[in-house]
């Protein structure tokens, strides 16, 4: 077995580049969406000649999908670790509630990304969709397991796993948009903000097992 290749200065460099190029694009796609946004504003940003960007990624269509699997791919790992951390379901929620939370509001020009990638799919039929529900699969995949589990030990009533993440998981969304566009006021994210509080208890009301359906205690 031969040993693991050790990265290059040109290695280290050409990472640095990509994600410099990917950062740019992400706020220029975000602030313009796709179809006014040009390689020379992203190169701009990115404080390098047009020219470079074509050295790493042939068109805007390619960068705009590296920067938007990118993007995806760090959300994921970032809520993958928070749901590993949670001890039970009603902390698990609050974990993918809070995660997705910081993440869109610290990176305001991928949200807006990203919910352009989906109008553009849902009205034009535009992009890969197949590729784009992937992404979006996998950002609820570990929601979706911790639900089933908590429905085998009883924890909370039979609902659908996969429906009740996708539920979760647009109702987040929907918590991000509203800070985003509809209010000015900062977003307290520590101890998870009231508005996330308020969101778990709402949710965890309609999947906690009601009194009846609860085992009888043995006297």
């Amino acid at each position: 077995m031969s040993p693991t290749r050790r990265p290059t200065k040109e290695d280290v460099l050409s990472a640095y580049r990509r994600s410099e190029l990917l950062t740019a694009a992400c706020h220029v796609f975000g602030e313009r969406g796709f179809e006014r946004a040009t390689m020379e504003r992203i190169a701009s940003l990115a404080g390098v000649a047009k020219g470079t960007i074509y050295l790493y990624y042939p068109s805007k269509q390619s960068i705009y999908d590296a920067a938007l699997s990118s993007a995806f791919s760090d959300l994921e790992e970032i809520t993958r670790v928070r749901l590993a951390e949670s001890k039970d379901l009603r902390e698990a929620i609050a974990a993918f509630i809070t995660a997705r939370t910081e993440y869109f509001l610290e990176r305001r020009d991928f949200f807006r990304m990203y919910i352009g990638a989906v109008a553009a799919h849902i009205t034009e039929r535009k992009g890969r969709p197949s590729e784009l529900r992937a992404m979006l699969a996998r950002q609820t995949h570990g929601l979706e397991h911790a639900i089933g589990r908590a429905v085998a030990d009883g924890e909370i009533r039979r609902v659908d796993p996969k429906a009740t993440a996708l539920a979760i998981f647009d109702l987040t969304r929907g918590l991000v948009a509203r800070k985003l566009f509809l209010t000015q006021g900062a977003f307290d994210v520590e101890g998870h903000g009231k508005d996330v509080v308020f969101l778990v208890d709402l949710i965890w009301n309609g999947l906690e097992r009601d009194a009846a359906s609860q085992p009888k205690r043995k006297r």
